[in-house]
């Protein structure tokens, strides 16, 4: 075989393994990193309260941990969820609710809607606080007594009771 050959066959095996390892870690390896940081961060602001100095530097280490994580492939809600919850240790609301909103582009859960409306409650978005905290209430109602506003958990109650009878809410 000539050298010209075996060249060629050379570098188009260092091309396939440089190919094989990007795709490795492009669809394997960060998904999993990043779905991984994702639930370690939100396990750990459960465990925190929110308003804890250590909740701030925690969410501030789950924005380090989930950088890059934002085009992962295939998608994960679990990412833009944590974020949108070290937001809101963080308070700053309106970085929560565009995480919050990018969440349910890729799933549609109640709590996402839930933390969606208290966010936009704390940026005096009422209208639509009370429209996601119903659907979070929709789907589960048990929801209605984690509702820290009095007047919201009224205003929810009422609007579910009009939507799908007085039997849907306890």
């Amino acid at each position: 075989m000539s050298r010209a050959i075996t060249t060629v066959r050379g570098a188009a095996l260092l091309l396939l393994i440089a190919a094989t390892v990007y795709a490795l870690d492009r669809w394997t390896v960060n998904p999993l990193r990043c779905g991984h940081a994702a639930s370690l961060g939100a396990a750990a602001l459960d465990r925190e309260s929110p308003a804890d100095f250590q909740a701030r530097r925690l969410a501030r280490q789950i924005r380090d941990d989930l950088q890059g994580c934002a085009c992962v492939t295939p998608p994960d809600a679990s990412i833009p969820m944590t974020l949108g919850a070290a937001a809101e240790a963080s308070d700053d609301p309106r970085i929560a609710i565009a995480e919050y909103q990018r969440a349910l582009q890729l799933d549609r859960r109640p709590e996402i809607y839930f933390h969606l409306g208290l966010m936009q409650q704390e940026t005096l978005n009422r209208s639509g606080a009370l429209e996601n905290v119903v659907r979070a209430c929709a789907f589960d109602p048990a929801r209605l007594a984690d509702i820290p506003y009095d007047d919201m958990r009224k205003e929810t109650k009422k609007r579910l009771r009009a939507m799908y009878g007085p039997g849907w809410v306890p």
